[in-house]
């Protein structure tokens, strides 16, 4: 995963965490769609984890924000600069296992 110039707390791959990390009591919604069919306009609900408020309570700064700045102070990360944005190279399975393994500590 290659990041150019974005915000610590904008790691889409963070939301696949979440539904791999092993919490009880994740927050979901449901969310009403229409969508169009070969029969015409149908709803689809879709029943999905929140990620609009994050799938449980946590104090302080945004979980997204903590868990890819603690993975990048481990060194597995590398961090540099293209253009003039700050950036980051990051081995996306490794990101992921490191993100469930933080979740399930600290959540």
């Amino acid at each position: 995963m290659l990041r150019l110039g974005a915000d610590l707390d904008t790691v889409t791959l963070t939301h696949y965490a979440e539904y791999l990390v092993p919490l009880p009591d994740k927050r979901r919604v449901r969310r009403h769609r229409l969508v169009t069919t070969p029969r015409g306009p149908h709803i689809l609900v879709v029943d999905a984890l929140d990620d609009s408020e994050g799938i449980v309570d946590y104090a302080g700064e945004d979980y997204f924000a903590a868990i890819l700045t603690r993975y990048l102070r481990t060194g597995r990360g590398r961090v540099g600069t293209v253009g003039a944005a700050r950036s980051e190279l990051i081995e996306a399975s490794d990101f992921v296992e490191f993100a469930v393994e933080w979740m399930t500590q600290y959540l």
